[in-house]
């Protein structure tokens, strides 16, 4: 079943964005479509050969190869591409390019080797070498409309730098981009009203980070009295712009800093004040102030704690500082008038507003959810036994109809985080992961967790009401309801999410759902009627609680509450399904007698009587035979070690052993033993069963019984409810 599913997934992968990457050619050839497309070709064949008896051996061997394939492009290789930008942008571009050499390996022409050219020219500017870069920028400049040289001047000088070539900078920043552009300022319209202020990039004339930049390389090279005439002409054009307070601050922090004047960084460097700066940025312009201050001890404690929290070059460059200071003769660096001015200006003035850090997206929806799942896994094969066994998802919370129909409500809620053995968990897991944090990027916290709960809800009602699986458990349902409401999200607000259009996501959304239920249909254990309603129910809550519809503030505020119900109620269900035993959910199920083979047994009233006794959900079959009393031992005997393994071979298991141990305690005058029988269910796993095989003499007649229930559900709590069943046998008088 799952070597079909890795089948069919490379074959509806693999088509959908072999045919998006040939024809959109993103990374400039058809190469990684065509190959995808190759693998899903292959899986097709595959598939046929599997589905087909006395197929040609090499149909199983291009399927093979077409999986192996697909998983390196689909999977692998963007995996690895994934965690070598990490690397790169945590400065350890050595791993990143050894990462990207095995991503173009695994999925090659998928745009790796532009992402290898990049992590290139970073560690040229890591060592300083970038003649090469920059003579590109100028011949590129001088063929460039004239709109787009200052552009390209600008990022020639942002190149210098970042290598740390303070006087390069500014050489080709006096000769390229100061006086380059006219200098505009607020002018009177003739009815006396002022125009709206101009943009900071025409008013500064080049782009604010750039001029606060190169402020910085003029204190850095000794020359506090441009930079202070920069600062000044930035505070002016600054003034009333909220929007601008990143850029005073940094300009004024780099200016006060090199300027020696450590009270002033001291303020600007407060956490609450520099929430947007790491500590070791923080710790780094503090040690640069003490150092131009003249306090070399300071300024070495300073350099040496922000050494140990950088890394790359930010690391380079205070070992630069480090060697200089050891050089260094601890005399503050002499003003100008000028610059004292613009020093008494800016310590005289309100410190800027506050910077926000830019909102980094917290999946904390996705990780708690999957956290949850899996903490229920880990817990329930540690105090019950493997999740692929059906007495242990019985027990742990898993839907079993007969039950929920006898009162046990819970387990509508906790079988979605109850999963059948250890693949369909780790599939639901990687689904979660993607899904949940696309969902989350575009919902919310809040939002995502109604989403999972509603549409996890629903797809349990669904399976309960409809489903003709016997016991069901796992947060697919949950997963289809994510998908539906992206779905619905990207569908229906469509101009606000046009770069994930350009990515394709939407069409493959729409091809991973279609693919999933299509592939539902193929296997009667897939649990459609969870996908079906937890895809339903995903839109249609997804669209009352979009972000972006005119109720969206109501919407917001219905998601907070769906979600603190949910997490009640699945608390709740979580202590239910740890204080209840398997005893307890037979046991508080109505009764009655009932007449089986002309004998009495007192069973639930929801049991299933048509020749035997059954639990709804296959859980407990009782089958039982009255026979003329001839010879008891020979009977039982014969019962035990013919008619029993023939009928429990007859229901579909494949072997029949005699246990060697009693799990059962049985009842006075009852004699027999004990079976162990099992069977591959539909998803691969053995499944291990007790059949109770006995007998017991009623005057002249006797009584067999077979009693067949899960090895766990026997030895967990159910054998004393078992004994009483055998216990409550009566024979009706001829």
């Amino acid at each position: 079943m799952y070597y079909e599913l890795a089948l069919t997934s490379v074959i509806v992968a693999g088509a959908y964005w072999g045919w998006f990457f040939v024809r959109k050619q993103p990374h400039g050839t058809a190469t990684f479509g065509v190959m995808q497309l190759a693998a899903a070709a292959m899986s097709g064949i595959g598939l046929y050969a599997h589905r087909v008896e006395d197929s040609p051996r090499w149909m199983g061997i291009a399927g093979a190869i077409g999986v192996g394939t697909g998983t390196c492009l689909l999977v692998l290789g963007p995996l690895v591409r994934g965690l070598a930008r990490r690397f790169a942008a945590s400065e350890r571009l050595g791993i990143a390019r050894r990462l990207l050499d095995v991503a173009e390996v695994l999925a090659p022409g998928s745009g790796v080797a532009n992402e290898k050219a990049l992590i290139g020219a970073m560690q040229e500017i890591r060592d300083g070498h970038i003649e090469q870069t920059v003579d590109a920028l100028t011949a590129a400049k001088d063929r460039a409309p004239a709109e787009a040289r200052l552009a390209i001047d600008e990022r020639i000088a942002m190149l210098y730098l970042a290598a740390y070539r303070w006087s390069d900078a500014i050489s080709h920043a006096e000769a390229n981009l100061f006086g380059a552009s006219t200098e505009a300022q607020n002018t009177d319209s003739p009815d006396g009203e002022m125009h709206a202020p101009l943009p900071l990039r025409r008013a500064l004339g080049i782009a604010p980070p750039v001029w606060v930049e190169l402020l910085g390389a003029y204190g850095r090279t000794g020359d506090l009295t441009r930079a202070a005439q920069m600062l000044s002409k930035l505070e002016d054009v600054c003034e009333g712009r909220e929007e601008a307070a990143v850029w005073i601050h940094r300009a004024r922090l780099m200016f006060l800093a090199l300027a020696g004047r450590t009270a002033a960084v001291q303020a600007l460097v407060e956490p609450r004040q520099a929430r947007h700066m790491s500590h070791a940025a923080r710790t780094y312009w503090l040690a640069v102030a003490h150092e131009h201050e003249g306090n070399r001890v300071a300024a070495t404690a300073a350099y040496e704690k922000a050494r140990n929290r950088s890394r790359g070059r930010p690391r380079d460059l205070i070992d630069q500082a480090l060697e200089k200071l050891a050089k260094a003769d601890g005399v503050p660096p002499s003003l100008s008038e000028e610059a004292s001015a613009v020093i008494a200006r800016v310590e005289a003035a309100p410190l800027p507003a506050q910077v926000r850090a830019p909102a980094v997206p917290r999946a904390y929806a996705t990780w708690s959810l999957t956290g949850a799942i899996l903490l229920v896994a880990l817990t329930i094969t540690l105090a019950v036994g493997p999740t692929n066994d059906v007495g242990v998802l019985m027990r742990s919370g898993a839907m079993v109809r007969g039950l929920v129909d006898g009162g046990e409500w819970w387990r509508i809620f906790s079988c979605v985080f109850v999963h059948v053995g250890g693949l369909h968990l780790l599939v639901n897991v990687i689904g979660m992961v993607f899904v949940g944090k696309i969902a989350e990027e575009l919902f919310g916290t809040a939002r995502t967790f109604a989403l999972f709960g509603v549409a996890g809800f629903a797809g349990a009602v669904a399976s309960y009401l409809a489903s003709p699986a016997g016991i069901s458990a796992g947060a697919s349902g949950a997963l289809f309801g994510l998908l539906g409401a992206v779905f619905v999200e990207l569908t229906w607000h469509r101009k606000r999410y046009r770069a994930a259009w350009k990515r394709g996501m939407w069409g493959g959304l729409a091809v991973v759902i279609v693919a999933q239920v299509g592939y539902g249909f193929l296997y009667p254990v897939i649990d459609q009627w969870a996908h079906g309603a937890g895809l339903v129910s995903g839109a249609i809550i997804g669209g009352v609680l979009s972000p972006h519809a005119r109720w969206a503030k109501a919407g917001l505020q219905l998601g907070r509450t769906i979600a603190a119900v949910g997490v009640v109620l699945m608390m709740l269900a979580g202590v239910r399904v740890a204080r209840v035993s398997v005893y307890d959910s037979f046991w508080r199920l109505p009764r009655y007698p009932q007449p089986v083979s002309g004998v009495s047994i007192t069973a639930p009233a929801a049991w299933i009587n048509d020749g035997e006794l059954s639990e709804p959900d296959g859980l407990v079959i009782v089958s039982v035979r009255k026979l003329t009393l001839t010879d008891a031992p020979h009977q039982i005997a014969t019962w035990i070690g013919v008619d029993v393994p023939a009928l429990t071979k007859s229901r579909g298991f494949e072997t029949v052993e005699a246990a060697t141990e009693r799990t059962v305690p049985l009842p006075k005058g009852w004699e027999g033993s004990e079976l162990v029988a099992t069977f591959a269910d539909p998803m691969g796993y053995r499944q291990r069963y007790r059949v109770v095989a006995i007998g017991k003499k009623f005057g002249e007649q006797l009584v067999t019984v077979a009693i067949t229930t899960p090895e766990t559900v026997a030895a967990s709590g159910a054998s004393k409810f078992l004994a009483f069943l055998l216990g409550s046998v009566t024979v009706k008088a001829p």
